[in-house]
């Protein structure tokens, strides 16, 4: 798009599972002016008043860009509840059009609506990485936590507790103050190579139920996320269909859901889903999404852009709003196919884990207000095999590809040795 710049020698830093992890992040010139770089910051950090804060890790990841596609594919119009491609930034309106042959017919204020609809998002997401490290910067330096537990600067394994449930999910921050005891008598299971018990109850094609978060911590984020609001400091939707809500890792969760996910989902996921993460997970994106009357009321059909997907319900107050799960596809409209629902609806602090590529949308809400913490799980490697989640093309991969570089050139180095 002229304005990205892409990682081309990406630096590498160590995984938890040894596995070499490029730490490069997406860069879009020129950068806000009062946003002071240095070395760390072209590699995924910002510095602000001589504090150094990291966006993508690590461990994982953070940023949510990952194929190049995401800047010119895939861009949702809500009103028109579809997705659309624009060929080019200054493409014009009967270029656009070319590219968007079929499906449903607009009239020709439609037809302008839709190119200006999409212009908008396209130029929202070229934003989005230095944006990301902007409000990052903002946040940690202003934002005053209600709950200053729930904001380690980094969590490591050294320095916690191993409790009698399991350990500690930060310092002072039991596991058992977190999860639900049915959810760590899974995770239990999952650790020690047992059979996983019946608490974790399959609901539909690949989809799992089990509680999650205890209530009373699923109360402490959903008071948490209302003082940050409350804050009046810059944060960024959570994605192009979802218009409230925030980017967890953007505001300062990003290690405390490090260490859940690492810690205590993964286990699980791995023996739900041994081939999507057959290659381990390399980042997230964890995000709060918010519907009521006056928000987003309803969720168009759509797959994710994860390998796995983590949907934890904060609320059960509502009408409407009811969870319909469908099939497994990736496909470009699929508004268009024919599908039979699922609902599924559960109270507050049940997750439902399901595979990304499983399609599925949210009915309209009726009354009440409707939260749920999402959580994408990715792995760079089952996309070297497999292609982008959205395009399942390889060729336009920023990590998964630049992986795969500096493998090549180590061993071609060691061969030369």
């Amino acid at each position: 798009l002229g304005a990205v710049s892409w990682p081309t020698s990406p630096q590498t830093r160590s995984a938890p599972d040894s596995r070499a992890m490029p730490s490069e992040e997406v860069a879009v010139r020129p950068p806000p002016a009062k946003l002071a770089r240095t070395e760390a910051g072209s590699r995924g950090a910002v510095a602000q008043a001589g504090r150094v804060i990291s966006v993508v890790g690590p461990p994982y990841r953070w940023i949510q860009i990952d194929c190049r596609c995401f800047f010119v594919e895939n861009l949702y119009v809500k009103s028109a509840d579809a997705y659309f491609t624009l060929p080019a930034l200054d493409a014009s309106e009967a270029e656009f059009w070319a590219a968007n042959e079929g499906g449903k017919q607009h009239d020709e204020a439609e037809r302008l609506e839709i190119f200006q609809d999409v212009q908008t998002e396209a130029r929202r997401r070229a934003a989005i990485p230095e944006l990301y490290r902007s409000n990052t910067t903002a946040c940690a330096e202003r934002y005053r936590p209600l709950h200053t537990e729930l904001f380690p600067a980094r969590v490591d394994a050294d320095g916690l507790h191993e409790g009698g449930s399991g350990p500690e999910v930060a310092i002072g921050l039991a596991a058992e103050d977190v999860f639900n005891a049915t959810f760590l008598e899974v995770w239990q299971c999952a650790r020690d190579g047992r059979a996983l018990p019946d608490q974790l109850r399959h609901v539909h094609d690949a989809c799992f139920e089990s509680p999650l978060f205890a209530r009373a911590f699923s109360e402490r984020i959903k008071e948490e996320l209302r003082h940050f609001k409350g804050q009046d400091l810059p944060h960024q939707r959570p994605n192009s269909m979802n218009r409230n809500g925030c980017i967890l890792n953007e505001i300062g969760f990003g290690p405390l859901m490090d260490r859940i996910i690492g810690v205590y989902l993964l286990p699980v996921c791995r023996v739900l889903y041994p081939d999507l993460l057959e290659h381990g997970m390399d980042s997230h994106h964890s995000f709060v999404v918010d519907y009521g009357v006056g928000k987003d009321t309803s969720l168009g059909v759509h797959d994710d852009n994860s390998e796995i997907t983590v949907n934890i319900a904060l609320s059960e107050d509502y009408s409407g709003g009811t969870l319909a799960l469908y099939h497994r596809a990736r496909v470009a409209h699929p508004q268009r196919l024919e599908k039979r629902p699922y609902h599924h609806r559960v109270g507050m602090g049940t997750m439902l884990l399901h595979p990304g590529e499983l399609l599925h949308e949210v009915l309209p809400l009726t009354a009440g207000e409707r939260q749920g913490l999402i959580i994408w799980i990715r792995s760079d490697g089952y996309r070297r095999r497999h292609g982008c989640a959205l395009c399942q093309r390889s060729d336009g991969l920023v990590y998964a590809a630049a992986a795969t570089g500096a493998a090549a050139a180590g061993a071609a180095e060691a061969a030369e040795q």
